[in-house]
């Protein structure tokens, strides 16, 4: 009996070796090393005051806009257009958890001139806002000031790749475009693996890095570290699932 004991133990032991991924590898990625099976959502908020469309319609006709003017970008819909969290894109595709707030205030990633038409002007399709989002309510009333910050993420599906695009600095318009920055680099944990920091400090203010992670054994939540100041001002969120990896 004693044997037996044993021996289903390792049988069990083997299997859940089995199941388990293989030992996390998590690198860091730019833009140019997106699969073209992405998708890339940017949030938007409608007014339900403004903009007399049903989400459905809305989704439906921002995202022929934006496909329009070119651009490859999944609309999503939140709550809120300031300090709304556990957002939520693609249904349950990415869900930001609750250190990760919507943000409406100007940034220096650059907003996209949609071909609105009359049509919109009327049921207010063109007072749909689009949004950032921060690692910080605003004003920033009685938070930590710790730092590093960090935002975490989860996926409803197995991720081979996530990304989005970091604004390292504040706006401002004094001449030096060293200043002003609020964070210093990124880090991204996946599968308990830490990537290297994605330095910021040699960034200009306006200029706007996409910065990702990728994992060939794919990972179903992810947390994002930022140094320095702490700061974590982002848009285009983007996934690869594994399975189209």
């Amino acid at each position: 009996m004693h044997t037996k004991t044993i021996t289903n133990k390792l049988a069990f032991a083997l299997c859940m070796a089995l199941a388990l991924p293989v030992a996390a590898a998590p690198r860091l990625i730019g833009d140019t090393d997106l699969k073209a099976t992405k998708t890339s959502y940017s949030f938007f908020y409608a007014d339900p005051n403004k903009v007399q469309l049903t989400t459905a319609t809305i989704l439906t006709q921002l995202q022929e806009r934006l496909v329009a003017a070119g651009l490859s970008t999944t609309p999503c819909l939140i709550p809120a257009d300031q300090n709304a969290n556990n957002m939520v894109c693609g249904s349950g595709a990415i869900r930001f958890g609750t250190d990760f707030f919507s943000f409406n205030s100007i940034t220096n990633i650059p907003k996209p001139n949609l071909p609105f038409t009359a049509a919109d002007s009327d049921t207010g399709l063109d007072k749909v806002s689009l949004e950032f989002g921060v690692n910080g309510r605003v004003p920033a009333i009685n938070q930590p000031n710790e730092m590093p910050r960090i935002v975490h993420v989860r996926f409803n599906k197995r991720i081979a790749q996530f990304g989005m695009a970091f604004d390292p600095y504040i706006v401002t318009d004094t001449p030096d475009l060293f200043e002003g920055r609020v964070s210093d680099g990124i880090q991204f944990v996946v599968n308990g693996q830490a990537t290297p920091i994605r330095d910021f400090t040699q960034e200009t203010r306006g200029n706007i890095p996409f910065v990702g992670v990728e994992d060939t054994h794919g990972f179903t939540e992810l947390t994002i570290i930022s140094t320095g100041g702490g700061s974590i001002i982002g848009d285009q969120f983007t996934i690869v699932p594994l399975a189209n990896f």
